[in-house]
């Protein structure tokens, strides 16, 4: 339970103009100091404080969680509140003629009935209007707070209401609160119906309707991944949003309800083999702006060769590899270079790496291309690092790639203005949404070379759609499928269980070979797994000579549980970081976090004014306690996070499965128990094995394994990219 203290603003001791404000609050009691959010606050301001109490110095503070400024109503108050300086020019003698002239009725004059202050020596028209536009704007947004603050709004969300709506937020909430999830990109279903609740709002009122689906909607495309659904699926996901609240709805009302919104502009129909899908609208025409562009790739007319000058550029670029390429191999990129566009598809040591390097050096070679003409990209910071490593060219992320603009909030390299390359190869390409895909492919110019890279049998991109297996599955474009290891570590029992576990096979367990580099630790429960992996760090580094921080990395199924992201995060920074206590706390997942100097963090969110994407991972390398701003170092930056942006940080001593696409490490410690039984599969597993270089310790129980092995999932999500293809294609 919060505690609190209301009183007048004695004195301002400092503000930094950022948001942060340290200020002595006066009431019957004595003085106290509170610290928190700034919400334009003046000595003599009537506020109040509710947090908790900390010690500084000796001396006992509120830390504010929430300031709310009253709107004044004693004589004495409105004083002060007057005459504070948020109005130039109106001092404590005007202020006093004012409320002596009218009392407690001063603020309804001033906003009202403006034309009473020319009776009030010393008031002009300029003084008139500075003060009641002054006030006016004051006021509004003081009865805007007081209005949202007891709905949980965060101030970010308030001040973007008031800039949206103006002074008249109230009235225009009041009406219809579900505007908010049109109007304000951050407000979404949840709050906006808590207020309709208090507002009187009925729970059958089609707004209400409206945006709970478009919510479902949302919801399961971010969670499940899905690009389009049926009617019905569609209304038993809104049914379970709204089953959640405090106002239920019945399923009959929500099946009448997709049929009425199936009509609006803001949701797409296409019957595709016979069932009618319902999509997201920038979905939809995502997914056919990909079916163009690839066509349009495809049927482009490109750098051509004759045969004899393939087979001579192939045998210059084995030399300087230095071997010969097998069969496939060769096949592979002879196919490459005469097709304008290629997808290879393999799992790990079976030369997607070889292909690509002699594919370029072949390409140089043919077609006289110098390093500038060709794009190599991926998704992640991480990929296009190994991408670039391998291949000793430049290569960056699909973000940076495409050149986002800030101030546009858009990329620069699109639809209209294409990229200049003539071969471009996407590394990691299973990792590739259907949105950035769509914006990926209609940058690319006619006649340019493209060749896709991936691994179809690893987890479907974070974001909706499964745009790389819809591709190999359309028939549309040529394949390649690797399913020899060549890899000189073909020895490497990692590869070999993780190809095991492909197939759907158990995997082979040697413990106790010196030179195995896959273990299998059995433990009974979670609780005891996540022991295990905490004795493990300690362990694996003196054993290996690890580095626990940089080369050891612990991915879970999960987020929550015994032996989840939470969990894990918590305790291996407990043991690896002795900064732990010394950081800035928050809350992610109704869960406190702590972030302190030297924790390893992952971005979670693309933010382009950052200058981060989605699955970079840094280092913390600063905590301002009283600026409240964390920085940290990622490769190519440093990014300053004020604290409302730590939402897009997490710490990443231990990480998602999910999150850890794109990269590799050279050990890795993941638990796989019954509890995650809601997550487990041959993708999910076969993703986190293959992310192991060196080392690959799994812990947990072997039936986790065993059910894993009998679900594949990467069919489960519903999409339209394969039908838009066979379309195009037939056109």
């Amino acid at each position: 339970m919060l505690d609190s203290v209301k009183g007048v603003i004695g004195h301002v001791i400092h503000r930094n103009g950022k948001g942060f404000i340290i200020f002595s609050v006066r009431n019957a009691d004595g003085e106290t100091v509170v610290t928190g959010e700034d919400v334009g606050l003046y000595e003599g301001d009537y506020v109040e404080c509710d947090g908790l109490w900390v010690y500084r110095n000796g001396q006992r503070q509120l830390k504010g969680q929430k300031i709310v400024p009253q709107i004044p109503t004693s004589v004495d108050a409105i004083l002060a509140y007057i005459a504070s300086g948020r109005v130039p020019g109106i001092n404590i003698k005007l202020a006093k003629r004012l409320v002596d002239a009218f009392g407690k009725d001063t603020l309804y004059v001033i906003e009202h009935e403006p034309e009473k202050l020319k009776k009030v020596s010393g008031f002009g028209p300029k003084k008139i209007k500075a003060l009641t536009e002054g006030l006016a704007q004051e006021l509004g947004y003081r009865g805007i707070l007081l209005f949202l603050h007891g709905f949980g709004l965060a101030k970010r969300h308030i001040k973007k209401i008031y800039d949206t709506f103006g002074l008249s937020a109230v009235e225009k909430i009041k009406s219809n609160p579900y505007s908010l999830y049109f109007e304000i990109p951050s407000i979404g279903f949840k709050i906006a119906d808590k207020i309709a609740e208090q507002c009187g709002i009925e729970a059958d009122d089609p707004h209400r309707i409206l945006v709970g689906l478009l919510t479902a909607i949302d919801n399961a495309v971010n969670s499940r991944g899905d690009t389009c659904f049926t009617a019905d699926v569609l209304a038993k996901q809104a049914v379970k949003l709204f089953a959640k609240t405090t106002r239920p709805l019945p399923q009959s009302t929500m099946t009448e309800a997709v049929e009425l919104v199936k009509g609006s502009e803001l949701l797409c129909v296409e019957t595709i083999n016979g069932v009618e899908r319902i999509f997201p609208k920038n979905l939809y025409y995502a997914e056919k702006r990909i079916a163009k562009d690839l066509h349009r790739l495809a049927n482009g007319v490109g750098l051509l060769a004759s045969a004899d000058a393939l087979n001579d550029a192939i045998a210059l670029a084995e030399r300087d590899i230095g071997f010969d390429l097998s069969p496939m191999q060769r096949e592979a990129v002879l196919t490459a270079l005469r097709s304008p566009v290629i997808v290879i598809t393999g799992g790990p040591g079976t030369g997607k790496t070889t292909i690509m390097k002699a594919l370029l050096l072949a390409s140089q070679t043919l077609f006289r291309m110098s390093p500038d003409m060709v794009i190599l990209c991926a998704p992640t910071g991480k990929a296009s690092k190994r991408l670039q490593v391998s291949t000793n060219m430049d290569a960056s992320t699909l973000h940076k790639a495409l050149r986002f603009n800030a101030e546009d909030q858009a990329f620069t390299f699109n639809a209209e203005t294409k990229l200049s390359a003539v071969e471009l190869v996407s590394d990691e390409s299973s990792m590739i949404d259907t949105l950035l895909a769509c914006s990926f492919f209609q940058a690319i110019p006619t006649g340019a070379k493209l060749v896709i890279v991936g691994d179809v049998d690893q987890l479907a991109s974070v974001g909706p759609g499964k745009v790389f297996k819809d591709i190999i599955d359309s028939d549309t474009i040529p394949v390649v499928r690797l399913d020899r290891v060549y890899r000189t570590g073909e020895g490497s029992q990692i590869t070999a269980n993780a190809h095991l576990v492909n197939s759907g096979q158990m995997i082979v367990v040697d413990n106790k070979s010196k030179s195995n580099d896959f273990f299998f630790i059995q433990q009974p429960t979670a609780e005891d797994t996540a022991d295990e992996i905490i004795s493990l760090i300690s362990r694996l580094a003196k054993h290996y000579g690890y580095d626990p921080m940089e080369d050891i990395q612990v991915l879970t199924p999960m987020r929550m549980g015994p032996v989840g992201q939470h969990v894990l995060n918590n305790r291996l920074q407990k043991l690896l970081n002795p900064n732990v206590g010394s950081g800035i706390k928050c809350h992610q997942d109704e869960i406190e976090v702590e972030f302190c100097v030297g924790d390893k963090v992952i971005h979670i969110k693309n933010n382009n004014e950052m200058g981060v994407v989605n699955g970079d991972t840094g280092r913390v390398i600063s905590v301002d306690l009283k600026e409240r701003r964390v920085a940290v170092q990622y490769d190519d930056c440093i990014a300053k996070y004020d604290y409302i942006d730590l939402e897009e940080l997490r710490l990443c001593y231990a990480m998602t499965v999910h999150k850890s696409q794109g990269s590799e490490y050279p050990c890795v410690i993941m638990p796989l128990c019954t509890v995650h039984d809601i997550m487990l599969s041959i993708n999910l597993v076969y993703t986190g094995m293959t992310r192991a270089r060196k080392t690959m310790v799994m812990v947990g129980q072997l039936e986790a394994l065993r059910r894993a092995l009998t679900r594949k999932v990467s069919d489960s999500r519903s999409t339209g990219l394969g039908h838009f293809l066979r379309m195009v294609w037939a056109a």
